[in-house]
């Protein structure tokens, strides 16, 4: 722990470095400092120190890395350099979770896939137990839409026109249209094929809130992204697939509901190799009782909360659980903002909420900004690529955002740094769309 004394040491030596602006000035600082503040309240009231400090040492570090990444996202190459950190970072933890994962057993066909991938890693580099299924889902909607989103704003962009001194005088043009368009296609060939990694862990994490979120974020994405000519073509297909996916589940549904652990005959899932305990109507009593819990929580500990990580120790203890057995490590509430109130207060949770809405403004700005920049945006995008980097941004936070409604990624962990790199990115392309 003492090694976190280098985070505000740093913030020291950039105070004297720059005694005018220690940190990025942002949109986000006031609700950052209320966030710090419910930190550190936490801290006062958690009742086991040592068990929660974990979870505060990871925040701490979150808070660094946002600032880190808001300050260079300001300048195009930094925006660049994180960009790529970002999908980084994202394919490493997909890769990772193939190989360290206790993967769900709900639905059938897929657990007969995910059997090839048992957990290899644990007792090695540092790595204590198997990563959970849901929350590798929740961390990887972060970064699967800019996988996809970029592609179609690199193959949409413009090329820069034959003879212009500086077409970005005239039209914001990427520096990627002076390249060959081999090498433009290989550039969209690469982000595709580091997309199959992604997209494969997401499936076999099996999480319902995950396929929920992407399938309902995904065909809007889709839509925007695409010239108006290819807008039609994907409507048109989505909507032929939707129709023909929708009479074939239901002329099988009776073999398909069992596969996919929607039955509520314990007998049938146990023969489609189901876990039971797992099904739809379970889960979903058993989430139920989890969020009338931390209800009763928030409800005592109103203002200032439990402390962080206090919940799965605190539940068992104040608010026995009658669908779930004593000796479940339940982790967090199941519900993003009530984990929110449980570790940092009704303060914490109304902060943690208008995160999302500031995001979302700035979004809706940098959409409108595409059209009407009057100078080159982030290495020259053109007006496609950056609504394409738009769309992957709020893509990643709304789709996590509805998967956070039925499950939770904890404020705490380590895998949360994704959620405030993106939102570092975020205000670093608002930055640079309004500031020649």
């Amino acid at each position: 722990t003492p090694i976190l004394l280098i985070v505000p040491l740093v913030w020291v030596i950039g105070w004297i470095a720059r005694p005018r602006a220690p940190l990025p000035s942002t949109p986000l600082n006031a609700i950052l400092l209320v966030l710090m503040l419910m930190l550190l309240v936490s801290v006062l009231v958690t009742p086991d120190l040592a068990f929660s400090l974990g979870e505060v040492s990871n925040m701490i570090l979150a808070f660094a890395a946002f600032f880190v990444v808001a300050r260079e996202a300001r300048r195009p190459n930094g925006f660049a350099g994180f960009l790529a950190l970002f999908l980084a970072a994202g394919l490493t933890i997909a890769v990772f979770s193939l190989i360290n994962t206790t993967w769900s057993t709900k639905i059938g066909f897929l657990t007969s896939l995910t059997a090839h991938f048992p957990p290899r890693l644990v007792g090695s580099i540092g790595i204590g137990q198997p990563f959970n299924p849901n929350q590798m889902a929740g961390s990887l909607l972060w970064v699967a839409p800019m996988f996809l989103c970029l592609p179609i704003g690199l193959a949409t962009m413009p090329r820069a026109r034959p003879g212009a001194s500086d077409p970005a005088a005239a039209q914001p043009v990427s520096r990627f249209a002076r390249f060959a368009h081999p090498v433009r296609l290989g550039l969209i060939a690469l982000l595709l094929l580091t997309a199959l990694p992604v997209l494969v862990d997401l499936l076999l994490t099996q999480s319902r809130g995950a396929y929920i979120a992407f399938a309902l974020v995904l065909p809007v994405l889709l839509f925007l992204a695409l010239p108006r000519r290819g807008r039609w073509v994907m409507a048109l297909t989505l909507l032929v697939a939707t129709i023909a996916a929708a009479i074939f589940v239901w002329q099988r549904r009776d073999t398909i509901a069992p596969q996919l652990g929607l039955s509520l005959d314990p007998a049938t899932a146990s023969v489609s190799g189901v876990d039971p305990t797992a099904q739809g109507l379970d889960t979903l009593n058993g989430r139920m009782e989890i969020w009338s819990r931390a209800i009763y929580g928030i409800e005592d500990f109103p203002f200032t909360g439990m402390g962080m990580n206090s919940f799965r120790r605190v539940v068992h203890l104040l608010y026995p659980l009658f669908l779930t057995s004593p000796d479940s490590d339940i982790a967090h509430a199941h519900n993003e903002f009530l984990q929110a109130a449980l570790d940092l207060g009704l303060p914490g949770m109304i902060a943690f909420g208008a995160l999302y809405l500031v995001a979302a403004w700035m979004l809706r700005r940098i959409w409108l900004a595409a059209d009407t920049l009057t100078h080159s945006p982030p290495l020259g995008y053109s007006p496609p690529l950056t609504r394409a980097l738009t769309l992957g941004l709020g893509g990643g936070l709304f789709a996590h955002f509805i998967f956070g409604l039925t499950d939770a990624v904890a404020l705490g962990a380590l895998s949360g740094v994704l959620f405030w790199m993106l939102l570092g990115l975020i205000t670093g392309l608002f930055t640079l769309t309004r500031s020649p």
